[in-house]
């Protein structure tokens, strides 16, 4: 009989963080009359993950996954990012692979995490695993909203990066979607890590592995996920969907 804390068995935890600083309150949003952080979970729902639960830090987000009868876990509010989020749940319930999605990205595909989940099914060494589109627009290479990636023949990456400079181009880097998988063992090691400069400043978390010497498997596809980080983008996709 197989141990859900073997890394076959793989959890996903959707971070929901309610005070938002770009977009407060964003994770409740109604698109089509339900919460955005919903869309998300039904999403994960259709994938190859075992479990999937929605990890919280505010009493009206909780009561709001209760009434919808969605699973899911108070955390601290005192976190700096998903991932430390991720990890308080993973010390509270068993897993092999946690994987870190999105709350403001209501219409992931589940191919997308599937993705993320093939990386750890086929690569048995690996730590950490992520997404690349190959659709990157110019309008988005020139938005510090969409983080890039640069990536290396082997798969794993380079760097990510915000704004572009003299020594990155469109051609040479591609679309990142912050999706992330971890062995569990790899992300409780990854939280006791100091916050490195390059973590703060571009405020990307992933920079922390980086920067301590680790590597960051990247799977590369041409489908593209829609981030809600202002009102703006949340107006234009509901213009896009042709939601009221």
């Amino acid at each position: 009989m197989t141990s859900i804390s073997e890394n076959n068995y793989f959890v996903g935890v959707i971070p929901a963080r309610f005070h938002s600083e770009r977009f407060p309150g964003k994770i409740l949003e109604l698109i089509d009359g339900i919460p955005m952080v919903a869309h998300v979970y039904e999403r994960a729902k259709e994938s190859l993950l075992n479990t999937v639960v929605v990890a919280v830090d505010d009493k009206k987000a909780l009561r709001t996954m209760e009434e919808l009868r969605i699973p899911v876990i108070m955390t601290s509010k005192n976190h700096n990012s998903g991932t430390e989020r991720v990890a308080e749940v993973a010390r509270s319930i068993d897993g092999g692979v946690f994987v870190n999605i999105q709350g403001d990205e209501p219409f992931i595909k589940p191919e997308i995490i599937n993705l993320v989940i093939n990386e750890f099914r086929t690569k048995k060494e690996i730590n950490m695993a992520t997404v690349a589109s190959t659709n990157l627009s110019s309008e988005d290479f020139d938005n510090p909203d969409v983080v890039k990636v640069n990536i290396r023949k082997d798969g794993t990456a380079t760097t990510f990066f915000r704004n572009s400079n003299e020594r990155t181009t469109l051609k040479n880097c591609a679309k990142h979607i912050g999706i992330y998988g971890f062995k569990k063992e790899f992300l409780l090691q990854l939280i006791n890590m100091k916050r490195t400069p390059n973590e703060m400043d571009l405020n990307l978390e992933q920079m922390r592995v980086l920067d301590n010497g680790f590597e960051i498997n990247i799977a590369i596809t041409a489908l593209d996920s829609i981030g809600i980080n202002r009102p703006e983008d949340l107006k234009k996709l509901k213009e896009i969907m042709t939601f009221a």
